[in-house]
């Protein structure tokens, strides 16, 4: 009885090897008179026709869905995007600023615009200046006199640099704080010398 079972299980396994390898059987009998069954032929075997066995792969596939776009997705097409230019349009190079707010409009823009996943930076004299890592404009204000540089930069989602724009630099003139010299009425003028009076004593 074990035998037998031995043998279907062997007959099942060899038909599913044989339906894989184009479906085909072969069955002989060794030296013990013992019953073997194999996918290749061997001297002596005869092919055994198989019946009723389906392919699994002739199952219809299931219909295909959409897949979702995940943000690793939109990360790994923003990472495909290289940018043309990146430029500070606002304020003019060299420009100068004599208000006494000291704010300055800074404006700029890139070709293409901001991907998803990147980041737009807007550095001071070397600073990161405070703000949206994605905003095209930025009001400085509480500049300090002198001359000062702007830069921006494009950072992917990892922190990569992209592009760099060119260094703009514009002056800071606020009203000087120190008071006025007198001039004119408020000047007043020197006292005249005293006359020194003359010695009494004889010659």
């Amino acid at each position: 009885m074990n035998t037998r079972v031995l043998l279907l299980g062997c007959l099942f396994a060899l038909a599913v090897q044989a339906q894989e390898s184009k479906r085909e059987l072969w069955m002989w009998k060794d030296a013990n008179g013992v019953i073997q069954y194999s996918d290749r032929p061997v001297p002596g075997a005869k092919k055994v026709e198989l019946s009723g066995v389906t392919s699994p792969t002739s199952a219809a596939a299931p219909a295909a869905t959409p897949a979702a776009v995940t943000p690793a997705a939109r990360a790994s097409a923003a990472a495909t995007v290289n940018y043309q230019s990146l430029e500070i349009w606002q304020p003019e190079s060299g420009e100068s600023f004599f208000g006494a707010d000291g704010a300055v409009n800074v404006r700029m823009r890139s070709e293409p615009n901001l991907a998803s996943g990147d980041r737009l930076l807007l550095y001071l004299d070397g600073k990161l200046v405070e703000g949206a890592a994605d905003s095209y404009e930025y009001t400085l204000t509480n500049v300090e006199r002198g001359a000062h540089s702007l830069a921006a930069l494009i950072l992917d989602d990892k922190g990569k640099e992209k592009i760099r724009s060119e260094p703009r630099v514009f002056h800071m003139k606020p009203p000087s704080t120190n008071e006025p010299r007198a001039v004119g009425p408020n000047l007043k003028p020197q006292a005249p010398p005293k006359p020194t009076p003359k010695s009494n004593s004889p010659k």
